[in-house]
């Protein structure tokens, strides 16, 4: 695949994919507001954090137990294994995040802004700036200030786009980044994946790892003109044959020899060449299949309670329990012994995840007069914190009862 096509190939691909995304957030926030009655997929499955977040609760919390994987803990797999096995085409290709910088760039471009190909006069490391942000974010999280990181964070502030205007005021912060990411690509390419992106230095760990590399060949003789427009700015190693693993693999460098016409750059596995065509299809596929078929085959998280829903008192009762960011208050109205009413009194949750738990949920509950629901996929915490808050109050109607 020469350079011209590879280019263009991707720039299809990315702008596919972004308006894909743009499309199933506008049909999920149609859902939300119960004008349609179905969604492809929810938020939270586009949540690539969520099998960090199961981790740290399986190691930090006891009560923890795994029930299946979701599309959100796949989607994290999917990531990873997809640098593992083709290094971090993930931000090169698919990330929604990525391609908003790629026109940044481009609109850069056309109206003049002047761009430099690194943060300052020698290209920093990302060792010390991207990596430090990640540790940090890791413990954080741990620690229990998910919530607070996540005000800052442009995929979430991408995920609630189509609704901007009711969403500004609680998430002005995440929405100011992603606007500041889209303006420093215009001066620097890739700046939030090259100095800033905790996802992309993940990948980049486990890019390391990859089968497929890229190596240039033994007649190369490192003069990086090949590379004068990588959008990391990398420059090619003169005491190693593979491109450095912060690559994104755009693959605008492969076949792309200034000097001779011999090949350059070249993706192998192992020694042997690998097509560019056949390495975006089986990239782009393990990809899809990982993230949507993994939770087909192990799928599956509910929350069953010990309450029997009978010879209930009735009233209004208040219950509380702890959420993703905080405490989970909920009001719920007995009549004729049957639930009638689930209202969230007061919370903290992440908008653009509580909204589909807040509204499917409480249905589900009064349809089956019981507590035993499945959780809303990539909203886990979410979920069980309203569950568990319902419960509570539940508990006081029986308690009451008896």
């Amino acid at each position: 695949m020469n350079k011209n096509k590879a280019k263009s190939m991707r720039r299809v691909i990315q702008a596919g994919l972004l308006v894909l995304l743009l499309l199933i957030l506008i049909l999920y926030n149609l859902y939300i507001s119960e004008f349609l009655d179905f969604r492809i997929l929810s938020i939270g499955d586009l949540n690539p954090y969520g099998g960090w977040n199961a981790l740290k609760d399986y190691l930090t919390d006891s009560s923890y137990e795994f029930e299946g994987l979701s599309k959100s803990m796949a989607l994290t797999i999917a990531l990873l294994v997809m640098a593992m096995v083709g290094g971090r085409f993930f931000c090169g290709w698919i990330c929604p995040i990525g391609a908003i910088q790629d026109f940044g760039t481009w609109i850069g471009s056309k109206i003049g802004v002047k761009r430099y190909q690194a943060l300052g006069k020698r290209n920093s490391n990302p060792l010390f700036i991207k990596y430090p942000i990640l540790l940090a974010i890791l413990l954080l999280s741990i620690f229990g200030y998910g919530a607070i990181i996540a005000e800052f964070s442009p995929w979430r502030a991408l995920l609630n786009l189509p609704k901007l205007v009711s969403a500004w005021k609680e998430m002005w912060i995440g929405f100011l980044v992603m606007v500041t990411v889209f303006i420093s690509a215009s001066v620097i390419p890739r700046f939030f994946c090259r100095y800033l992106c905790p996802l992309g230095a993940a990948q980049t760990l486990f890019s390391s790892l990859s089968l497929l590399t890229l190596k240039h060949s033994k007649g190369c003789s490192r003069c990086n003109k090949c590379l004068e427009n990588c959008p990391i700015g990398i420059k090619l190693s003169p005491n190693d044959d593979n491109i450095s693993p912060e690559c994104i693999r755009c693959m605008d460098c492969v076949d792309n020899c200034k000097i001779t016409t011999d090949i350059s750059i070249a993706l192998k596995l192992g020694q042997r060449n690998f097509s560019s065509k056949y390495y975006v299809s089986a990239v782009l596929l393990l990809f899809f299949v990982v993230w949507l078929g993994i939770p087909k085959l192990w799928g599956g998280s509910s929350m069953v309670s010990g309450i029997a829903l009978n010879n209930l008192k009735d009233g209004v009762y208040q219950g509380e329990a702890k959420g993703f960011a905080a405490r989970i208050i909920t009001e719920v109205s007995i009549e004729d012994g049957r639930i009638t009413g689930i209202k969230v009194i007061d919370h903290h949750e992440s908008k653009g995840w509580y909204e589909e738990v807040f509204m499917v949920l409480p249905k589900e509950i009064m349809r089956k007069q019981r507590i035993e629901v499945d959780v809303i996929s990539g909203a886990t915490k979410t979920s069980k914190g309203f569950l568990k808050s319902v419960e509570s109050a539940v508990k006081k109607a029986v308690d009451t009862a008896i």
